[in-house]
């Protein structure tokens, strides 16, 4: 029997491998896209998750292409799972169908978006995510799930939600997607950011894979420059993870494989890029712990971006 009905606004690969698995273990599922074939192929195949060890077919309660065709469905848990670029806009159509009571829930990559969230719909509205799996989609409906280095991470920004929280981590946990509650989300919100950093915007730049940059002197170095950079701003935020993070950082890194990070799809597709390690550098500029490299590759990943839109 589903615990909760839940919304779920993004089905791209997040979103999409979110909804799957939940929807698999019992649970009340209600996706929303505003891209239609993704939506069609849902509704009318359910959705397909293929990985290394797993592979399923499962239908959720509902689809629809518009935010407020959540109203129908009047979840109880609303899951954001599109990227930050779209975060304001999206949330004033959230708020034209929320009713007290709701939780929402941020499951982007990024830092402090969980604070935008709560600046309109205050702090007992709101949880977030640090996801730690990732995939890409093959085909609408057919998600290839890429990795999923567990746990997962649920924290909140109000403690009248801490049992809440707790619920939904053991859900998810239950439905085989390993998640623990944290008392401090940012500080693992900080540290997925910074391996993002250090790996994104040198593969959007060169055109290499995440395998490809870690395996190359050069571009190692960029991605060894940037990494020790963001470690310095995480400092001087108040977040340290240890004399090896930064060894063990690399070695993670250097595990990548033969794939690109969505930066670097988004910019070969010409869609919108999500700058999501934007705020190290502005955190570092107000901090005083400068981040040149990192702020370079974001410039030129910015030129790249600009340059593609004009030949469209």
């Amino acid at each position: 029997m589903a615990k909760h009905k839940i919304g779920i606004i993004g089905a791209g690969p997040v979103g999409s491998i979110m909804a799957a698995y939940l929807a698999q273990k019992g649970e009340s599922i209600f996706l929303v896209d505003l891209k239609e074939d993704l939506i069609s192929a849902v509704e009318k195949d359910g959705i397909t998750i293929r990985g290394k060890d797993t592979e399923f077919r499962t239908r959720v309660h509902g689809t629809g292409n518009f935010t407020a065709s959540l109203s129908r469905f009047n979840p109880d848990l609303i899951f954001i799972s599109v990227k930050a670029n779209y975060l304001d806009p999206l949330l004033e159509e959230i708020k034209m169908i929320y009713r007290p009571g709701q939780k929402i829930l941020v499951i982007q990559n990024g830092i402090d978006n969980e604070d935008v969230v709560a600046e309109k719909f205050g702090p007992d509205a709101v949880m977030r995510f640090v996801i730690n799996y990732a995939g890409m989609i093959v085909e609408p409906g057919v998600i290839k799930l890429s990795f999923f280095h567990a746990p997962n991470y649920l924290g909140v920004l109000s403690s009248k939600n801490e049992e809440l929280g707790k619920e939904i981590a053991a859900i998810l946990t239950e439905a085989d997607l390993e998640t623990q509650y944290v008392q401090d989300i940012k500080k693992f919100e900080w540290k997925k950011t910074i391996l993002n950093a250090a790996l994104m915007p040198v593969c959007a730049t060169t055109g290499l894979t995440m395998k490809e940059a870690m395996a190359t002197g050069e571009t190692r170095y960029l991605c060894e420059q940037i990494l020790n950079e963001c470690i310095q701003v995480a400092k001087k935020v108040g977040y340290e993870y240890g004399e090896d993070f930064f060894e063990n950082s690399l070695a993670y890194l250097s595990g990548a494989g033969h794939h690109k990070p969505s930066t670097s799809l988004d910019l070969e597709a010409g869609n919108p890029i999500e700058y999501i390690f934007q705020p190290i550098i502005d955190y570092g500029k107000k901090l005083g712990a400068p981040t040149p490299f990192l702020e370079s590759l974001t410039k030129v990943m910015q030129t790249l971006e600009s340059q593609i839109r004009k030949k469209a």
